[in-house]
Protein backbone atom coordinates (compact mmCIF):
# COMPACT_ATOMS: atom_id res chain seq x y z
CA UNK A 1 0.00 0.00 0.00
CA UNK A 2 1.44 2.91 -0.88
CA UNK A 3 0.78 6.48 1.24
CA UNK A 4 0.29 9.77 -0.34
CA UNK A 5 0.28 12.52 2.73
CA UNK A 6 -2.07 15.56 2.18
CA UNK A 7 -2.22 19.18 3.31
CA UNK A 8 -4.86 21.51 3.34
CA UNK A 9 -3.91 24.99 2.35
CA UNK A 10 -5.63 28.07 3.56
CA UNK A 11 -4.76 31.93 3.49
CA UNK A 12 -0.99 30.28 3.30
CA UNK A 13 -1.40 27.96 6.27
CA UNK A 14 -1.75 24.09 6.58
CA UNK A 15 -5.10 23.49 7.77
CA UNK A 16 -6.47 20.57 9.40
CA UNK A 17 -9.62 19.15 7.58
CA UNK A 18 -12.69 17.78 9.47
CA UNK A 19 -15.03 15.92 7.75
CA UNK A 20 -15.30 19.01 4.44
CA UNK A 21 -16.72 21.49 7.33
CA UNK A 22 -14.07 23.90 5.74
CA UNK A 23 -15.24 27.14 7.47
CA UNK A 24 -14.26 25.61 10.96
CA UNK A 25 -10.71 24.88 9.72
CA UNK A 26 -7.95 26.08 11.86
CA UNK A 27 -4.24 26.05 11.35
CA UNK A 28 -2.20 22.85 12.08
CA UNK A 29 -0.59 22.15 15.21
CA UNK A 30 -0.23 18.12 15.88
CA UNK A 31 2.66 16.06 17.50
CA UNK A 32 3.92 15.45 14.20
CA UNK A 33 4.11 19.17 13.71
CA UNK A 34 3.41 21.81 15.98
CA UNK A 35 3.68 24.48 13.01
CA UNK A 36 1.41 25.15 10.08
CA UNK A 37 4.20 26.37 8.19
CA UNK A 38 3.66 23.83 4.66
CA UNK A 39 7.30 23.67 4.34
CA UNK A 40 7.52 22.46 7.84
CA UNK A 41 4.99 20.70 7.70
CA UNK A 42 6.60 18.58 4.94
CA UNK A 43 9.72 17.93 6.61
CA UNK A 44 7.87 16.53 9.47
CA UNK A 45 6.39 14.10 6.90
CA UNK A 46 9.82 12.98 5.29
CA UNK A 47 10.79 12.20 8.87
CA UNK A 48 8.36 9.08 8.16
CA UNK A 49 8.97 8.25 4.77
CA UNK A 50 10.89 9.36 1.89
CA UNK A 51 7.63 9.85 0.00
CA UNK A 52 7.70 10.66 -3.12
CA UNK A 53 4.63 12.25 -3.46
CA UNK A 54 2.35 14.61 -1.60
CA UNK A 55 -1.11 16.04 -2.16
CA UNK A 56 -2.12 19.61 -2.13
CA UNK A 57 -5.69 21.04 -1.66
CA UNK A 58 -5.75 24.68 -2.29
CA UNK A 59 -8.86 25.52 -0.67
CA UNK A 60 -7.80 28.78 -1.29
CA UNK A 61 -8.04 28.47 -4.85
CA UNK A 62 -11.48 26.68 -4.80
CA UNK A 63 -13.34 28.50 -2.14
CA UNK A 64 -12.11 31.86 -3.74
CA UNK A 65 -10.34 33.63 -6.67
CA UNK A 66 -7.03 32.96 -4.73
CA UNK A 67 -4.55 30.83 -5.07
CA UNK A 68 -1.34 29.10 -2.75
CA UNK A 69 1.05 29.11 -6.57
CA UNK A 70 4.00 30.28 -4.24
CA UNK A 71 4.00 27.97 -2.29
CA UNK A 72 4.05 25.16 -4.41
CA UNK A 73 6.99 26.67 -5.99
CA UNK A 74 8.59 26.79 -2.48
CA UNK A 75 7.68 22.98 -2.07
CA UNK A 76 8.91 22.07 -5.44
CA UNK A 77 12.41 23.78 -5.00
CA UNK A 78 12.94 22.76 -1.12
CA UNK A 79 11.60 19.30 -1.90
CA UNK A 80 12.34 18.31 -5.45
CA UNK A 81 11.85 14.79 -5.62
CA UNK A 82 8.43 15.06 -4.50
CA UNK A 83 5.72 15.17 -7.08
CA UNK A 84 2.77 17.18 -6.03
CA UNK A 85 -0.40 16.05 -6.84
CA UNK A 86 -2.48 19.55 -6.64
CA UNK A 87 -6.21 20.00 -6.49
CA UNK A 88 -7.07 23.93 -6.51
CA UNK A 89 -10.48 23.67 -8.54
CA UNK A 90 -11.21 24.72 -11.78
CA UNK A 91 -9.74 25.32 -13.99
CA UNK A 92 -6.93 23.10 -13.12
CA UNK A 93 -2.78 23.79 -13.04
CA UNK A 94 -1.22 22.14 -16.04
CA UNK A 95 0.75 19.06 -15.86
CA UNK A 96 4.78 18.91 -15.81
CA UNK A 97 6.95 15.99 -14.29
CA UNK A 98 6.84 17.40 -10.93
CA UNK A 99 3.10 18.45 -10.92
CA UNK A 100 -0.27 16.40 -11.41
CA UNK A 101 -3.03 18.26 -11.62
CA UNK A 102 -6.07 16.57 -9.93
CA UNK A 103 -9.68 18.02 -10.80
CA UNK A 104 -12.29 17.66 -8.08
CA UNK A 105 -15.90 16.45 -8.87
CA UNK A 106 -17.01 19.27 -6.68
CA UNK A 107 -15.29 22.18 -8.98
CA UNK A 108 -16.66 20.58 -12.42
CA UNK A 109 -18.17 23.60 -14.31
CA UNK A 110 -21.91 22.64 -15.75
CA UNK A 111 -19.93 22.38 -19.36
CA UNK A 112 -17.45 19.58 -18.26
CA UNK A 113 -17.92 16.97 -20.64
CA UNK A 114 -15.76 18.93 -23.46
CA UNK A 115 -13.35 20.02 -20.71
CA UNK A 116 -12.76 16.71 -19.45
CA UNK A 117 -12.48 15.44 -22.72
CA UNK A 118 -9.61 18.04 -23.46
CA UNK A 119 -7.78 17.54 -20.62
CA UNK A 120 -4.50 16.57 -21.76
CA UNK A 121 -3.01 13.64 -19.58
CA UNK A 122 -1.37 13.26 -16.43
CA UNK A 123 -4.40 14.14 -14.51
CA UNK A 124 -6.18 12.97 -11.44
CA UNK A 125 -9.98 12.47 -10.97
CA UNK A 126 -11.38 13.01 -7.58
CA UNK A 127 -15.06 11.94 -6.76
CA UNK A 128 -15.70 14.20 -3.63
CA UNK A 129 -18.67 13.08 -1.66
CA UNK A 130 -20.19 14.46 1.64
CA UNK A 131 -23.19 12.83 3.29
CA UNK A 132 -25.49 13.68 0.48
CA UNK A 133 -23.49 11.82 -2.10
CA UNK A 134 -21.34 13.58 -5.08
CA UNK A 135 -20.76 16.57 -5.26
CA UNK A 136 -20.68 18.20 -8.83
CA UNK A 137 -22.49 16.82 -11.52
CA UNK A 138 -24.52 13.61 -10.65
CA UNK A 139 -24.08 12.14 -14.92
CA UNK A 140 -20.58 12.12 -14.03
CA UNK A 141 -20.91 8.84 -12.43
CA UNK A 142 -22.13 6.99 -15.38
CA UNK A 143 -20.30 9.16 -18.16
CA UNK A 144 -17.02 7.31 -17.22
CA UNK A 145 -15.50 7.53 -20.50
CA UNK A 146 -14.71 10.85 -18.96
CA UNK A 147 -12.14 9.58 -16.36
CA UNK A 148 -8.88 8.79 -16.61
CA UNK A 149 -7.06 6.29 -15.27
CA UNK A 150 -6.45 7.16 -11.79
CA UNK A 151 -9.26 8.12 -9.20
CA UNK A 152 -9.52 9.48 -6.00
CA UNK A 153 -12.90 8.33 -3.84
CA UNK A 154 -12.97 11.61 -1.65
CA UNK A 155 -15.36 10.90 1.48
CA UNK A 156 -15.45 14.14 2.40
CA UNK A 157 -17.48 13.33 5.91
CA UNK A 158 -15.22 11.04 7.00
CA UNK A 159 -12.05 13.58 6.45
CA UNK A 160 -10.05 13.72 9.77
CA UNK A 161 -13.22 11.86 11.55
CA UNK A 162 -10.81 8.39 12.14
CA UNK A 163 -14.18 6.87 10.92
CA UNK A 164 -12.44 4.26 8.80
CA UNK A 165 -13.07 4.63 5.05
CA UNK A 166 -15.83 4.25 3.07
CA UNK A 167 -15.65 0.51 2.07
CA UNK A 168 -18.91 0.42 0.83
CA UNK A 169 -18.53 2.97 -1.42
CA UNK A 170 -15.40 2.00 -2.89
CA UNK A 171 -16.43 -1.63 -3.28
CA UNK A 172 -19.31 -0.50 -5.02
CA UNK A 173 -17.33 1.89 -7.34
CA UNK A 174 -14.52 -0.67 -7.96
CA UNK A 175 -16.89 -3.76 -8.79
CA UNK A 176 -18.76 -1.37 -11.53
CA UNK A 177 -15.58 -0.04 -13.19
CA UNK A 178 -12.21 -2.71 -12.88
CA UNK A 179 -9.66 -1.54 -14.68
CA UNK A 180 -8.82 1.61 -12.92
CA UNK A 181 -6.03 3.05 -10.31
CA UNK A 182 -7.98 3.53 -7.10
CA UNK A 183 -6.95 5.91 -4.25
CA UNK A 184 -9.23 5.98 -0.76
CA UNK A 185 -9.11 9.45 1.23
CA UNK A 186 -11.14 10.19 4.30
CA UNK A 187 -11.17 7.94 7.88
CA UNK A 188 -8.30 6.18 7.35
CA UNK A 189 -6.91 5.31 11.14
CA UNK A 190 -4.40 2.57 10.98
CA UNK A 191 -2.57 -0.71 9.13
CA UNK A 192 -6.71 -2.72 9.56
CA UNK A 193 -7.87 -0.08 7.43
CA UNK A 194 -5.28 -0.53 4.92
CA UNK A 195 -5.49 -4.14 4.78
CA UNK A 196 -9.16 -4.02 4.43
CA UNK A 197 -8.38 -1.55 1.57
CA UNK A 198 -5.53 -3.67 -0.28
CA UNK A 199 -8.24 -6.47 0.31
CA UNK A 200 -10.67 -4.18 -2.06
CA UNK A 201 -8.06 -3.87 -4.91
CA UNK A 202 -6.82 -0.12 -3.82
CA UNK A 203 -3.26 0.30 -3.43
CA UNK A 204 -2.68 4.04 -2.67
CA UNK A 205 -3.96 5.96 0.03
CA UNK A 206 -4.58 9.75 1.09
CA UNK A 207 -3.61 10.04 4.57
CA UNK A 208 -3.05 13.45 7.25
CA UNK A 209 -4.17 12.55 10.65
CA UNK A 210 -3.23 9.00 11.02
CA UNK A 211 0.38 10.42 9.77
CA UNK A 212 -0.09 13.64 12.30
CA UNK A 213 -1.06 11.34 15.42
CA UNK A 214 1.33 8.31 14.80
CA UNK A 215 -1.69 5.81 14.25
CA UNK A 216 0.42 4.65 10.85
CA UNK A 217 4.10 5.76 12.06
CA UNK A 218 5.46 2.26 12.03
CA UNK A 219 4.17 1.39 8.47
CA UNK A 220 7.47 -0.02 7.13
CA UNK A 221 8.56 2.19 3.86
CA UNK A 222 5.30 3.58 3.73
CA UNK A 223 3.61 0.54 2.83
CA UNK A 224 2.05 -2.53 4.37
Amino acid sequence: MELIPVIDLYQGEVVLAYQGKRKDYRPLHTPLCPSSDPLKVVTAYLTLHPFKYLYIADLDAIMTEKDNGIIFSEIRSRFPHITLWIDRGWPPLPGHPGQIPVIGSESLPQDWKPLLAATKPPWILSLDFDVNGLKGPRDLLQCTEFWPGKVIVMSLSRVGSRAGPDLARLSSLIRKNPGRQWIAAGGIRNHQDLKQLQALGVHTALVASALHHGTLKNSPGGRI
